[in-house]
């Protein structure tokens, strides 16, 4: 590799980005001998082998298909494995129905270094039953209905046939179609229902971004030596790369760069290399992450597009320049904004989901550039979490404000309306909760919470680790419900199940954005219920890798929706999870679990109607417990 001394540089700042996830799951070993729990900050942060994680997935599914909504005609396929930061392992599904694609039926499961899932995450909720996979509208129409979406089409795909199974499972044609709308590049994807021929729901890979550009002078870039000729490609980092318009990767006869004008694309580069550069070693040491796409690689870049804006396609970032056309989009937390969104677009789930997703896409990338500029350290452009501060793009100063978003009237707090609102405004309630998370709600600047509460941050690369390890368990249609319980569920595999400060922290944080609890969310520790249990004692023995059900098999009606608390004790080096099923049909399924390692579990859930048992799973040991629980 060789570095290029920079004469000058633009320097930015960037755009928003989003997450969240579903219920807890059960803890489930692999089928070989038990292997001793780890417990909390372990110094080993080995990932769980790639085959080990596979195994414990696929059994896990195999026992517990009503689990994920599965009908007699759905297939699971495992489609990829990411390691997390301390050793977890996510394994992502997708689902067919019939032979055919379910958008939304995709899932993920964390399987933690000793081989044991330890969460779940899935849209889907209702189990397909279509009375028949024949489509009615033609595709040739369903193609004439998407393009008619795009103001000018330059290409569309050929429809596939999918089920779209974001509520109630529809089949659909679905087609990509590319061009542009109002002078704004375009790759949407749009699906039409295949009975009806009506658009049902509609998604753009090209997500956008603006800012301003600053000059990082004296700083050093990845490029590279071809003969005689430098390139403006980073040879250790793979992907990374700057180019102009045309795609023409910037050359010269030497490996200095840039004449520190605002208005020169190669200084433009410059700006974007350092920051590309500064983001992907971020990825790394902070996070285990290895490249932008997560498998080594990044996106290549190019500048001067003229436009007030820069954007991610799903295949490159693109940077424009600034309103009075001074300077160039290229500063760290722009270009740290525009790569989020590949973060986003590259773990499980993708990008696809309504404005609420895009919301949560769009403060991905305010995050990602938090992250970065923190990690930087650049004396030039000092850590903030604020988002276009220096570019001050129309005379306004920031274009938002992480620990405040409503100082430019966009929502502090979550609220049922947020998947009508424009997605940069959308980004709010999870740019807010990233700022209470990371710094607390008494710092400088200070940031008020939704409920009036006290919150206490953790340090923002513990955060970034909290929100990275949650964006690992992302499905389809992303929501800020999902996320809490993804982002609680690696906060526990992160830091254990006993030492419960940094995981009462990211709970705090969501209840102070007006996150409500979800319905199966992981708890923490003997106490993390919350919870009285006195009114039913129930014992019995539990034996090494077998399921004990209390009161029984059968379970116990539950006639008035209200809390189930559940408090179990165990023998001394006996590790014991506790699990609350809930009937379904002929199939039982767990809808709250705690899972420490002892054999002291407390478990806490909202009920509605229905029919509950409680399920003593030891996980290594034997012994004879105490489960005492009281019912609404």
């Amino acid at each position: 590799m060789s570095t290029r001394t920079l004469l000058g540089a633009a320097l930015a700042v960037t755009v928003s980005g989003a997450v969240a996830l579903g219920p807890q799951a059960p803890s489930y070993p692999t089928s070989a001998a038990p292997v001793a729990k780890s417990a909390g900050k372990s110094a080993d942060h080995r990932p769980v082998s790639d085959r080990v994680a596979r195994t414990a997935a696929r059994t896990y599914v195999a026992d517990h298909r009503a689990s994920f909504k599965a009908s007699s005609h759905d297939a699971f396929r495992q489609a990829s494995t990411t390691a997390g930061t301390t050793g977890t392992q996510y394994v992502a599904y997708t689902r067919t129905y019939r032979g055919l694609p379910v958008v939304g039926g995709d899932f993920v499961l964390a399987v933690d270094r000793s081989g044991k899932v330890t969460g779940r995450s899935a849209t889907q909720s209702r189990v397909i039953a279509l009375r028949s996979t024949r489509p009615t509208v033609k595709p040739a129409a369903a193609r004439r209905t998407a393009k008619r979406q795009v103001g000018h089409v330059t290409r569309a795909s050929k429809p596939q046939l999918v089920v779209l199974a974001k509520s109630r499972p529809t089949l659909a044609w679905q087609t990509l179609v590319v061009g542009t709308t109002k002078h704004r590049p375009t790759k949407l994807t749009v699906y039409t229902n295949a009975r009806t021929g009506k658009v049902i729901d509609s998604w753009d890979r090209v997500v956008d971004g603006s800012g301003n550009g600053y000059y990082y002078p004296g700083v050093t870039i990845g490029t590279s030596l071809s003969g005689s000729t430098y390139r403006m490609s980073d040879s250790t980092r793979s992907g990374v790369s700057c180019a102009n318009q045309a795609g023409t990767i910037y050359t010269g006869p030497d490996d200095s760069w840039g004449n520190g004008s605002g208005t020169n694309l190669e200084t433009g580069c410059v700006d974007v290399l350092y920051s590309v550069d500064k983001e992907v070693d971020m990825l790394s040491a902070w996070l285990g992450r290895s490249g932008v796409k997560g498998n080594g690689t990044s996106y290549p870049a190019r500048v001067g597009l003229n436009d007030v804006n820069a954007y991610f396609d799903g295949s490159k970032t693109n940077f424009g320049h600034s309103q009075d056309n001074a300077r160039q989009l290229t500063a760290i937390d722009i270009v740290a904004h525009e790569n989020g969104h590949g973060v986003f677009e590259t773990t499980p789930g993708a990008s696809t989901g309504d404005n609420e997703t895009g919301g949560m896409n769009e403060a991905t990338g305010d995050i990602f550039g938090a992250l970065t500029e923190a990690y930087a350290n650049n004396p030039n452009d000092p850590a903030d979490f604020t988002v276009g501060e220096e570019a001050d793009l129309v005379g306004d100063g920031p274009i938002r404000y992480m620990y405040n978003p409503s100082i430019v009237g966009d929502p502090n707090c979550w609220s049922s309306s947020i998947k009508n609102a424009e997605v940069h405004a959308a980004a709010g309630p999870l740019n807010h909760w990233f700022y209470l998370l990371s710094q607390g709600s008494a710092a400088s600047p200070a940031s008020p919470t939704c409920n009036g509460s006290t919150v206490t941050g953790v340090g923002i690369q513990a955060a970034g680790k909290i929100f990275y390890n949650g964006l690992l368990l992302k499905t389809t249609y992303w929501t800020h419900g999902k996320a809490r319980v993804a982002t609680l569920t690696a906060a526990k595999n992160l830091y254990g199940s006993t030492d419960c400060t940094t995981f009462n922290r990211v709970k705090a944080a969501w209840d102070a954005v007006s996150v409500p609890a979800q319905s199966g969310e992981p708890t923490c520790g003997s106490g993390g219920g919350g919870g009285t249990c006195t009114k039913v004692t129930a014992t019995g023995t539990a034996s090494s890798g077998t399921s004990t059900y209390k009161p029984s098999s059968t379970g116990f009606s539950v006639t008035t929706a209200g809390t189930i608390n559940g408090c179990l004790t165990g023998p001394s080096g006996v590790d014991l999870d506790l699990y609350l099923q809930k009937k379904s049909g002929s199939s039982w399924v767990d809808v709250a679990a705690s899972e420490g390692s002892t054999a002291t579990e407390s478990v806490t859930y909202s009920a509605g109607t229905g029919t509950y048992r409680w399920d003593v799973y030891a996980y290594s040991g034997s012994g004879s417990f105490t489960l005492k629980y009281d019912t609404p």
